[in-house]
């Protein structure tokens, strides 16, 4: 083995911490044949199920800080080397914009703003709102496949079962187009 193959100290670390932390919340889908028969299958799709949820969730909340840093630089400026996210959260008007607009308000409201003062093409905003509806299902319900849009199917995106891998894959591909929309605004290279 290579000394560029080998993990450093807190990368073993961090594989032991996954580890516990896999097979205290049961997902460690690794060792599935641990459980007993009648509870394997039931538990490999509620890993599934939480895998897919928190990359929902995730991609959501990313989108969310990207909108948020769009709006902030039209309320304070371009964000520079020198002046960026963390000098102006030193600062109380930046504080106060946050605390009491930006975290009131809806990504849908944030998308509204962001497309009133950019040029935000229509797949875009149409990928967010998408986004937006299928976490909301995702997160605010544990039997989303009950809702009445859904039923009597699971949860789509974009007409994709959101725990296929063709579903997953669509949801990440138009998460990417949102990442290169948004870096070639700021000028950045994906």
């Amino acid at each position: 083995m290579s000394p560029s193959d080998r993990l450093t100290k807190r990368q073993r670390q961090l594989v032991r911490e996954l580890g516990e932390i896999a097979e205290l919340l049961g997902l460690d889908y690794g060792d599935i044949k641990s459980y007993d028969r009648e509870q394997r299958t039931v538990r490999l799709e509620m890993i599934k199920d939480l895998l897919v949820r928190a990359e929902v969730v995730s991609k959501y909340t990313l989108i969310n800080e990207s909108l948020d840093s769009i709006i902030s630089e039209y309320y304070f400026g371009p964000f520079t080397q020198k002046k960026g996210f963390m000098y102006y959260w030193r600062t109380k008007k930046f504080q106060r914009f946050n605390f009491y607009i930006l975290e009131r308000l809806s990504i849908l409201q944030k998308l509204d703003l962001v497309k009133d003062v950019t040029k935000m093409p229509a797949n875009i905003a149409n990928n967010i709102a998408a986004i937006n509806d299928l976490r909301n299902a995702l997160a605010h319900a544990f039997f989303p496949e009950n809702l009445r849009r859904y039923r009597p199917n699971k949860p789509v995106y974009k007409g994709k079962n959101i725990f296929s891998l063709e579903g997953l894959e669509r949801f990440l591909e138009d998460c990417e187009a949102i990442w290169d929309w948004y870096y070639r605004r700021l000028g950045h290279k994906t």
